[in-house]
């Protein structure tokens, strides 16, 4: 599980860009220093979900590799056959 404590943390940025985040913070209804929290949650996010897909692409190329060249549709026959073979064993 993640650790949950809120952290505060000290920032130092150009005066511009404090400027633009101010401007979207009110845009939204919302406070300054609540509105970069979302913005940089969301880059976190979208961080470990660029992550999630990197690994899931390799599993599947590691599937692959240990299949051979073997299309989704022969992969979900050859299920089918297996699940109905085990049905006959337990029956």
């Amino acid at each position: 599980m993640k650790d949950m404590e809120l952290k505060r943390i000290n920032i130092r940025i150009p005066a511009y860009i404090q400027d633009y985040y101010k401007a979207q913070a009110k845009r939204y209804s919302v406070p300054y220093t609540n509105y970069i929290t979302m913005v940089l949650t969301q880059i976190y996010e979208r961080e470990v979900d660029k992550e999630l897909v990197r690994e899931f692409n390799n599993a599947i190329k590691q599937m692959k590799e240990m299949s051979g060249n073997v299309t989704a549709e022969e992969m979900i026959k050859q299920m089918q056959d297996i699940i109905l073979k085990i049905e006959k064993l337990e029956n």
